[in-house]
Parts: C-alpha cells; sequence; structure tokens
C-alpha cells in the first residue's frame, strides 16, 4: 500500500499543492499472471490451499513468517472424508479415516495448516507485517508501503467445509460451499450473493464467452479429489457451477456416470460445489478443455 500525504516546502509550510487522500495500493511481491490461481478451502480446524508454484510458495512464505509450521501432508478433512460417496453405499464405521493417497495427475501444488479460517487470515497478517522490511523503499526517501496480504491472496476463490450442507443428487450430505472474501481477506458471512445464472443452453459455447463479460482472460475450473478416492469436487464461481451441471447433462447421455452428478448449497440455496464419481474427471477436464477453460487439476 501507499501512503501519500500533502507535501511541504523545505520550510515546512504546506504547498500550494492541493492534499489529496491516502491511496491504497497494494505492492507485495508481483501481480500474478492471468492464468495463475489459488484456491482456498476451510475445513473445521485445518486451511488448504492449492494453486500454482509461485503463489502458494509466496503464502508458505508469510505463514512461515508468522511462525506457522506448513504441513507436507494434504489436510484430511474428517468431517466428511469417512463417509461413503453414496447414502446407499455400505461402511464399517469402525475403519480409520483414509491415509493420504498418491496423486497421479496434478497441476497445482498444495499446502495444508491446522488453523481454522479466522486464524488462518489472522497468521497471514501477521506475516505481512513480519517481512515488512523486504517492501521498505529505496531510496530511503521513497513511498513507504505499509504491509498487506497480496490481493491474489486476499481475494482468491474460497469454500468452507459444511458438514451438513444439503446434497441435491445421490451422494451424502456435506459439502464444500462457496465462501466470498469481504475487504480485508476474511471470509463473508452469510454466504454468496452471486447473480442470476446465465442460461444453461451456452454451455456448448467456447467458454460461453465469459471472459469478455467477467473480464477474466482465462474463466477456470477447479477438479480436486479433496475428501476420498472414489470422489471429485468441481470448484468455480456459483454463476459457473449452473453451466458445468448444464454440460454434466449433456455428457451424461454417453457416460453414465454422470447421473450422479450431486450439488452442495449454503443457507442461502447458493450453489457452492459438485461432486462426481473419480470415472468422470478425465473426460469432464477434457470437455472443459475443449470449450475454452483453464482447468486445474488434483487427484
Amino acid at each position: 500500500m501507499v501512503l501519500s500525504t500533502p507535501q511541504t516546502t523545505c520550510g515546512g509550510a504546506p504547498s500550494a499543492r492541493p492534499a489529496r487522500p491516502f491511496e491504497v495500493i497494494s505492492v507485495l511481491g508481483s501481480q500474478p499472471a492471468p492464468y495463475e490461481r489459488v484456491y482456498v478451502f476451510h475445513g473445521s480446524a485445518s486451511t488448504q490451499l492449492l494453486g500454482t508454484v509461485r503463489l502458494v510458495t509466496a503464502a508458505q512464505k508469510l505463514l512461515a513468517a508468522a511462525g506457522v509450521d506448513p504441513h507436507v501432508s494434504p489436510a484430511i478433512h474428517t468431517d466428511i472424508v469417512a463417509r461413503p460417496y453414496t447414502n446407499e453405499a455400505l461402511q464399517d464405521p469402525i475403519l480409520d479415516a483414509p491415509s493420504p493417497w498418491v496423486r497421479s495427475h496434478t497441476s497445482v501444488t498444495e499446502l495444508s495448516v491446522q488453523l481454522p479460517a479466522q486464524m488462518f487470515w489472522d497468521r497471514l497478517n501477521a506475516g505481512s507485517w513480519a517481512t515488512w522490511s523486504e517492501q521498505w523503499p529505496s531510496p530511503a526517501d521513497g513511498p513507504m508501503f505499509p504491509p498487506s496480504v497480496p490481493d491474489w491472496l486476499a481475494h482468491a476463490p474460497r469454500w468452507e467445509l459444511d458438514p451438513l450442507a444439503p446434497a441435491l443428487g445421490p451422494a451424502a450430505p456435506g459439502g464444500w460451499i462457496w465462501a466470498p472474501a469481504s475487504s480485508d481477506g476474511s471470509t463473508e458471512a452469510g454466504g454468496s450473493e452471486a447473480s442470476a445464472p446465465s442460461s444453461p443452453s451456452r454451455a456448448s459455447g467456447v467458454a460461453w464467452d465469459e471472459a469478455h463479460e467477467t473480464g477474466e482472460q482465462y474463466p477456470w475450473v477447479g477438479l480436486f479429489q479433496l475428501t476420498d478416492v472414489e470422489s471429485f469436487w468441481v470448484l468455480t464461481t456459483p454463476e459457473r457451477l449452473d453451466q458445468v451441471v448444464a454440460l454434466c447433462e449433456e455428457l451424461s447421455g454417453t457416460h453414465s456416470a454422470f447421473s450422479w452428478l450431486t450439488g452442495y448449497f449454503d443457507p442461502m440455496d447458493v450453489l457452492g460445489s459438485l461432486r462426481l464419481p473419480m470415472e468422470c474427471a478425465a473426460e469432464l477436464e477434457y470437455a472443459l478443455t475443449e470449450r475454452g477453460y483453464s482447468v486445474d487439476v488434483w487427484w
């Protein structure tokens, strides 16, 4: 951030230049390329980041500066990891939660910390202060940059794990709900104020011209195996999820596994995530890429 104050003459009296209000400009680190992004997932007692190596490494640096030791192995979201994919599936209730599995197809790197949402953002802010010296101006009389979490992280797409989120489809309840960021980087209460969904008929177009509508150069979708080995999650904005639903319905005509599509909603009925059997993953990745999407994968 840059704090701009009125200039003074050498005698200390204000100059004729009119005073300007404080300006707030994010300066921590270089801005990400259009294809770079991070996804933030808040569990009940843990937070997980998925994204490009450069951005995840920058987030790890801030956390380390605040005394947080990131985990090497992925977080196990115990709220729903031990549940079966379908309500009808059998499961041994005394079976321990599965250990992390080897991933064979991934385009992102991962970072996990045992911190709930509020503590996670508090530590990032603390890390910004701890690394303030790296932002000190040169020469010494240049603009001063107070610390702040970089915009690409503070406003990254994020989800919260709701063990009771209602499921529309055959899978068990409990899933990821959309949790938009507030101006200070923390998670807003009350879910998303999503705009009206676009027409599903646009699912056959190339990225549905969404890049022109939103200003994004690369409309993005994440396909991530977050909670169990037999299913994966589709993560993107609520508006875009509606269009992915239309695409899955189209694909179900030739791939019956897509009929197991399940959506998860917040208390305001905003669609937060989709869940599908793993046999759909490669086919959906191909279909989305063919339509012009930037697809991030982790399975």
